[in-house]
């Protein structure tokens, strides 16, 4: 298995997260977030962590199972998306948008282009994201018992000097995984949400270059 090819796929999908098709390297680097999140993953995560003050018992057997469920077919779905979004781009003759023949074409192409690659890496980037939290989810529906025990951080925090050093491991362990697994909940449902409304656009944007006199 080639992790690098991951490892760029998460890089991509981190920098369409704020890059436009449009931008040029220069107002790339301007948009760049200086503390690695964007300020909307910043504000997941701080909803992430405080879900932990919410949610003591953590997350319902049922609500997994349903999540699970939706997500493993949000996956298939997404695949086919990819697989159709890449029959369109290779049926779409790019020598019309070279820079020789007309230069408002050649940006034309160029955010054509970006625009497909923009939807195809976040949409592998949903999938991932689909099967990270089919996994975390599923360690609930395995052992119940341990990943929902009751914990509340307030009362970890004024008396965690009455816990053993491996009790607080272990409670700060759980409250982190519960953290990670909202955030990577809520990040699919926002990226899926900005996709849907960039593809509305696209579409709309072909339909109407279709004259009806």
């Amino acid at each position: 298995m080639n992790f690098k090819n991951i490892k760029d796929l998460i890089t991509d999908a981190h920098l369409y997260q704020y890059a436009d098709i449009a931008d040029t390297d220069e107002s790339i680097n301007k948009k760049k977030p200086k503390a690695f999140f964007t300020k909307t993953q910043w504000i997941i995560l701080v909803f992430s962590i405080a879900v932990n003050f919410i949610l003591y018992n953590g997350y319902n057997i049922d609500f997994c199972g349903y999540v699970i469920s939706g997500l493993s077919l949000f996956v298939g779905i997404f695949f086919t998306f990819i697989i159709a979004l890449y029959d369109k781009f290779n049926n779409v003759d790019f020598s019309k948008y070279q820079s020789s023949v007309n230069e408002d074409k050649s940006k034309l192409g160029i955010r054509l282009k970006n625009y497909f690659k923009k939807t195809t890496v976040l949409s592998l980037y949903l999938i991932i994201l689909a099967i990270v939290c089919i996994l975390l989810l599923s360690c609930t529906l395995l052992s119940e018992s341990f990943f929902n025990q009751r914990f509340c951080p307030i009362e970890l925090l004024s008396n965690f000097r009455d816990y053993s050093f491996s009790y607080l491991m272990m409670a700060s362990g759980i409250l982190l995984y519960r953290s990670i697994v909202f955030y990577f909940m809520i990040d699919f449902v926002m990226i899926t949400v900005y996709l849907t409304a960039s593809i509305f656009d696209f579409l709309i944007s072909e339909y109407n270059k279709v004259k009806i006199k």
